[in-house]
């Protein structure tokens, strides 16, 4: 048994090869955008909290 076609086939491979690369490109543009947010979240809940004591 020689395997799966798409591992014969260049083509395939490099199909694959952008489907992996588009999911780390993708997984890492989420984990940025999540923390990126959970900060500015801290960062206005500090500003509320400055405004409140204002008053």
């Amino acid at each position: 048994m020689r395997g799966p076609r798409f591992l014969r086939d260049a083509a395939g491979l490099a199909t694959v090869e952008y489907i992996v690369g588009a999911a780390v490109i993708l997984g890492t543009l989420v984990v940025g955008i999540t923390s990126w947010n959970n900060g500015l979240v801290s960062r206005l809940e500090s500003l509320v909290t400055q405004m409140q004591g204002v008053h």
